[in-house]
Order: C-alpha cells, then sequence, then structure tokens
C-alpha cells in the first residue's frame, strides 16, 4: 500500500478547483463545454453545450421571454408531476393540461417527453447541488470531515424528503425516462463529482492517507477508475478515486435502503446507522478522530 501510489506528491496536486460545474486540472477542463459524447467503463459522461448567459447576451425579445416562461412553467409542471405522483405517471397530456395549452404545443419548445425530463432533472440536480455546496461551504476549510459528512446529511434530508426526485435521479430508470436517463445519470454524475471530488482532492493534497498502488489494482479497475478519472477531472491517484467512490456508494446505498424503505418494518430510526457509516467513511481516510456526530444523536 502507498499514500502516493507513484503519482505526483500532494504539494502539485494543491491546485484545487472552486466550486464549479467542472474539475479542471493542469489547464484541462474535462466536464463542460463541447458537445460531444464520452463513454467511459464507470459512468457515462455526455457533454452539454453550455446555456445561454444572459449577461452576454442582448435583451430577449418579447417572443424570448414568452418562450422562455413556457419552458419554466412546463418543467414546473412536469415537477410537479413527479412529486405527486411519480415520475411513471408523467405524459405530454398531463403536462400540456396543467399548463393549459394543446400536447402539441409543447413540441415548440421541446422534442419529446425525454426532453422534458431530462431538464426537469437538470433543475432538481442544480437544486440539490446548491444545497451541498451550501453545506460544504459552512464549514471550515481546515475542517476535512465535516467539509465531506455535512453535504452527505443533506444529501440523505433531502432524499427523505424529496423521494420521487430522488428515484428519478438515482434509481430505476423508467419509461417517461426513456433513453434520457442516461443523461439524467451524466448530468448529477458531473455534478456531484466536481463537489464532493474538489473536497477529496483538498483533503489528498494536505493529508494524504495509505491507499492501494496502482500495480496492487486488479487491470480491469485499474482501466475503469483511470477512464473515471479522466472523464471528471478528480485528479488523484487511482487508490484514493477509490476509496472516494466507496465513500459514494457507501451513502447512496444507506440512502436508497431508507428511500425504497427496505428496513423500515425492522428499523424505524436509521440515522444512527447512517451516522455509523460515516464515522467508518471518514475513519478510512485518517479523519475519524475529527468526526462529529449531530446534536440528539444519543438520545
Amino acid at each position: 500500500m502507498s499514500g502516493e501510489a507513484g503519482y505526483p506528491s500532494p504539494s502539485t496536486a494543491a491546485a484545487v478547483p472552486g466550486q464549479s460545474n467542472a474539475a479542471q486540472h493542469g489547464g484541462t477542463q474535462y466536464i463542460t463545454g463541447g458537445g460531444d459524447v464520452r463513454t467511459v467503463n464507470v459512468f457515462v459522461v455526455l457533454r452539454e453545450p453550455p446555456e445561454d448567459d444572459d449577461r452576454t447576451m442582448p435583451a430577449p425579445t418579447r417572443r424570448e421571454r414568452l418562450r422562455r416562461q413556457m419552458s419554466r412553467d412546463v418543467r414546473a409542471a412536469a415537477r410537479e408531476v413527479i412529486t405527486r405522483q411519480g415520475v411513471e405517471a408523467l405524459t405530454l397530456a398531463e403536462i400540456a393540461r396543467r399548463v393549459g395549452v394543446t400536447p402539441a404545443a409543447l413540441y415548440r419548445h421541446f422534442a419529446d417527453l425525454g426532453d422534458i425530463v431530462r431538464r426537469t432533472a437538470r433543475d432538481i440536480v442544480a437544486e440539490l447541488t446548491d444545497q451541498l455546496r451550501e453545506a460544504i461551504e459552512g464549514e471550515r476549510e481546515t475542517d476535512f470531515a465535516a467539509r465531506l459528512i455535512a453535504p452527505a446529511r443533506v444529501f440523505r434530508h433531502w432524499a427523505l424528503a424529496h423521494r420521487q426526485e430522488f428515484r428519478l435521479l438515482f434509481g430505476t430508470p423508467t419509461v417517461a425516462a426513456g433513453v434520457t436517463h442516461t443523461d439524467v445519470t451524466a448530468e448529477w454524475v458531473r455534478h456531484l463529482a466536481a463537489l464532493w471530488g474538489a473536497e477529496h482532492m483538498r483533503l489528498w493534497a494536505a493529508r494524504p492517507y495509505p491507499v492501494l498502488a496502482d500495480d496492487e489494482l486488479a487491470p480491469r479497475m485499474r482501466r475503469q477508475i483511470a477512464d473515471y478519472r479522466a472523464a471528471t477531472g478528480v485528479e488523484m491517484p487511482l487508490g484514493a478515486l477509490i476509496v472516494m467512490l466507496s465513500c459514494w456508494r457507501t451513502l447512496y446505498g444507506q440512502v436508497a435502503l431508507e428511500v425504497f424503505e427496505h428496513l423500515t418494518p425492522l428499523v424505524s430510526d436509521q440515522e444512527p446507522m447512517f451516522e455509523l457509516l460515516m464515522h467508518e467513511s471518514v475513519t478510512r481516510m485518517g479523519l475519524g478522530a475529527e468526526y462529529r456526530p449531530p446534536d440528539g444523536l444519543g438520545a
């Protein structure tokens, strides 16, 4: 095992991106821009064209303002259906009824139902990542454990309060989402990699911990994790990336069990288990002594 794994020293990796939609390293931006499609073995990462930036564009015409308002209304209606009935209930007819237009009118603004799902999911991801970012920024920069655990707690609370939205983003593909489910997945992969990846890189740069060396990894795993690193720009040794992805696996697994109520008949209060897993995760990175339980956990 190694704290370096043949990788550049932490001091050379200290240039960590700020909170943005993409992680950067060595002057190369991996996630935003483009328009191409990149398929990697761990995730599919689709590069989206940048959204229009009102600050660099002339004032919109009345027609453009109406078009944007219609887009917002349609996405809001879709979100309401998803929240109240689930994404399976989402149809063009139902959205059109709520907005007060004909289903055919929606095609002047969206390619199809999948396009509405994609853009609505993008709104949800933006909402979630804003909350995660706020949780991170609320902790001291030197409190590495808190900056990893605080957004994990927010993610859990958000998922339990928005179960249908969690199902859309992180659950089994649905008929309404169709082939756009890959796009939906890519959206949260980009954003969560930018948020948590930046914090993991900061920790590694300041306090590297023991990880598996590259030659200790199975060849298939080595290739896949290297692909993930190239696609997301989370520049750490492969072994450290495995630790980061293992932390996500732990977080997602526990939250999914709660959202889908798989343990509810036997374990009604799962916060203690969640906190135990958070303690174990940061301990793996040498931060166990810095873990602080939330107020009231021992009650």
